[in-house]
């Protein structure tokens, strides 16, 4: 432990501690200051996102506007991390005065009667922790994948909040895919925010009008335990209403190999994730460090040393 992770879990400690005594309202107004500090004066990420945002739209907003979604949007992500640390004071009650289901969450709920598992893929849209909320709220029995964050101890107070909604966490390791293809065989539901650059090469889709590079597992799972993947936008009215909307689910084809299935199941989630951003462009969090249109990470290679170089005499002598 790094003296700064001390500092770090205390400082978040006292934070949660201090939005878990406020009403929702006041909370917010908490978590706004922060953003405000965030976005005005230290200007975090500020200049990536009004990039991306021309990048995608193009001429179609003004700098004002650009503006103005990138800081809706940053907004909407501090409210987010409000409503992660008020998880222990967050009623169900409470949760759906504030949320218009449409009820299209009994699509998922209907599904799991069958007794299948499923695939709930979440855009970075909203407050995708009150998606989460809310499909716990509703009996669906939900789990993620997470890889330990750098303070160990912020997070394991983060999965503890979660865990204290029974919202599950598999950690990423060598057998996180047997992990996770035995707990949706249960009746499990595997939910993923897959709008994020994959670091490496995996799969490429259309997205935004260019190629971007994400990773293949959702479409893989789907295809390998026989089960379908609903598509879920969650998007913030104001500051304090939620709209909750589930799309009709992606089933595997069986006529299709596994290769080509994975890819028609993603590029298909990834159409509607396309579609609704360009709707609500503020909704979106622009800030993430995954740039989901950002170029493959190039590994450098090591080049051999050409016979009789210093280096292979070093290494022949070695021998």
């Amino acid at each position: 432990m790094k003296l700064k992770h001390h500092v770090e879990y205390v400082s978040v400690r006292v934070l949660a501690f201090i939005l878990q005594h406020l009403s929702y309202r006041g909370a917010l107004r908490v978590g706004w200051i922060v953003a405000w500090l965030g976005f005005v004066v230290f200007r975090f990420r500020v200049r990536a996102a009004q990039s991306r945002i021309r990048e995608v739209f193009g001429s179609r907003f003004s700098e004002r506007e650009v503006r103005n979604i990138a800081w809706l949007s940053w907004r909407n992500f501090m409210f987010s991390v409000v409503e992660l640390i008020r998880i222990p004071v967050s009623t169900s009650e409470w949760l759906w005065s504030v949320i218009d289901d449409e009820d299209t969450i009994e699509k998922v709920s209907n599904h799991l009667k069958k007794g299948q598992g499923a695939i709930v893929a979440v855009a970075h849209m909203g407050s995708w922790e009150m998606a989460a909320l809310a499909c716990l709220a509703r009996k669906i029995p939900l789990f993620s994948i997470a890889a330990p964050q750098k303070n160990p101890m912020v997070d394991d107070f983060v999965n503890q909040l979660r865990s204290k909604t029974g919202f599950e966490t598999v950690l990423r390791d060598s057998s996180v895919l047997k992990k996770i293809i035995r707990k949706i065989r249960a009746g499990k539901v595997l939910a993923i925010l897959p709008d994020v650059r994959s670091r490496t090469e995996a799969m490429a889709i259309s997205f935004f009008g260019k190629t971007a590079n994400v990773a293949g597992g959702m479409g893989f799972i789907a295809k390998q335990t026989g089960v379908p993947v609903f598509p879920c936008i969650f998007s913030r009215i104001g500051w304090n209403r939620h709209r909750f909307h589930i799309f009709d689910p992606i089933w595997p084809d069986s006529s299709l190999d596994k290769q080509a299935d994975g890819l028609r199941i993603t590029q298909a989630v990834f159409d509607i994730f396309d579609r609704r951003i360009r709707e609500e462009p503020e909704q979106w969090f622009w800030f993430n460090k995954r740039w989901i249109l950002d170029p493959l990470e190039v590994v450098p290679v090591p080049l051999e040393s050409p016979p009789g170089s210093v280096e292979n005499e070093k290494s022949d002598q070695k021998r």
